[in-house]
């Protein structure tokens, strides 16, 4: 098995026991509410409503992947630091437990 499909293997692996294990909807629930707590949700809400107004001479040719497309960059780009890291810890903190040991 070459170097590829061995590591397809274990991040298949990884990714299945991360949602059969309850990791991430719980990982999902801690995001959620801390990005809630951050005021996050309502900046974007914010923003979607901002491109709803600025479209409003085209509303009725308005989606929601029209504005889900516009508001999506900036939603990405203003998750709070912090909030990106512990979620990033927690993640690697169920990586290196899922792992198999290994006798180095």
């Amino acid at each position: 098995m070459d170097l590829t499909s061995e590591t397809t293997g274990i991040r298949e692996e990884l990714l299945r026991r991360f949602k059969e294990s309850g990791e991430r909807e719980r990982m999902q629930d801690i995001l959620r509410n801390k990005l809630d707590a951050s005021g996050w949700q309502d900046r974007v809400k914010d923003r979607c409503q901002r491109v709803i107004h600025e479209n409003t001479d085209a509303i009725d040719k308005l989606t929601v992947d029209d504005i889900a497309e516009s508001v999506t960059p900036y939603a990405r780009s203003s998750v709070p630091e912090d909030i990106k890291a512990e979620v990033l810890e927690e993640i690697r903190k169920f990586i290196y437990r899922s792992l198999p040991e290994t006798g180095n």
